[in-house]
């Protein structure tokens, strides 16, 4: 197939990416810079130079494919209306279409809020951040407007075997020295993905399109952040020292500050029984090993 993939050179859609060209895709992406183009080449994916903020130079090449998979975002404060602009001129482009194209969107756990020791599964109602609204809003504007054929997924927090992602800033308070800055308590409990795993989610949504609707790509539930905390201090084989934050303690910006402090578990069963099957259900299992800080 051919696919078009917005945040080709992402934490995700770099993952993403090359599972889809492993299969044997057609994949091109969009790119800003000649950094990312170089990136995304290595890989095997046709770039289109543009913005994210310019759909009209990009949403024609777009819609031309079998399916658009969205892992962009500018993490600026209008990222929300980038995205919607961006979701509207693509669909607006899928309307010439003599069939519906396939679009794979991309939301959070995070829109769940704080799920308060409950396991939460699609059925549940949003209950998002104001900062983080705009995704669930951006959804039902996709899901309501024609011309797509829609499934959005909902990644848990996101980690790779070497400890980034959401582990980064934890690794690297222990290798520093300093106290690790964590969100409210120890037992505040992360949905996690790692990285991988996600892409093989993303995958399996462009491949079959009888996924429709909303999809938690969540491999384990509720992991506390203090556990997470020992095993990454272990593996560096350093003592560690915790410092419970507040949000407005987090250097992560408003949202993200506020969205890490949320205690949820996350279901992603329904995923899992349209066939994902994610290779790292134990976060500890996944991590490279790494004997010095």
């Amino acid at each position: 197939m051919k696919i078009f993939v917005l945040g080709v050179t992402g934490l995700i859609g770099s993952h993403v990416s090359a599972a889809l060209v492993a299969r044997g895709h057609d994949v091109s992406g969009l790119c800003r810079s000649d950094a990312a183009q170089a990136a995304a080449e290595r890989i095997g994916i046709q770039v289109i130079r543009g913005d994210l903020r310019a759909p009209l130079g990009w949403a024609d090449h777009a819609a031309a494919a079998d399916v658009v998979v969205q892992v962009a975002a500018t993490f600026d404060a209008d990222m929300g209306q980038v995205d919607r602009i961006a979701m509207q001129a693509l669909q607006s482009a899928a309307r010439v279409r003599r069939t519906r194209l396939r679009c794979v969107y991309t939301g959070g756990v995070w829109l769940y809020g704080d799920t308060r020791g409950q396991t939460v599964d699609e059925q549940a109602q949003f209950n998002p951040l104001p900062a983080f609204a705009w995704m669930a809003a951006n959804a039902d504007m996709l899901a309501g407007g024609g011309g797509l054929d829609l499934a959005v997924l909902h990644p848990g927090l996101v980690y790779d075997s070497q400890a980034g992602g959401m582990f980064r800033c934890f690794d690297d308070d222990i290798r520093a020295g300093r106290p690790v800055c964590i969100p409210g308590h120890p037992d505040v409990t992360w949905p996690l993905a790692h990285v991988q795993d996600l892409a093989c989610a993303y995958v399996l949504a462009c491949e079959d399109n009888r996924l429709r609707g909303h999809f938690n790509a969540v491999a384990e539930a509720g992991v506390p952040v203090g556990a997470i905390v020992r095993t990454l201090s272990a593996r560096r084989n350093a003592p560690f020292r915790l410092h419970t934050a507040s949000p407005d303690e987090m250097s992560l910006g408003d949202g993200l500050s506020r969205g890490v402090a949320f205690g949820q578990r996350v279901s992603g069963r329904r995923l899992c029984a349209a066939g994902w099957q994610p290779r790292f259900p134990d976060f500890r299992a996944a991590l490279d090993p790494v004997n010095a800080p």
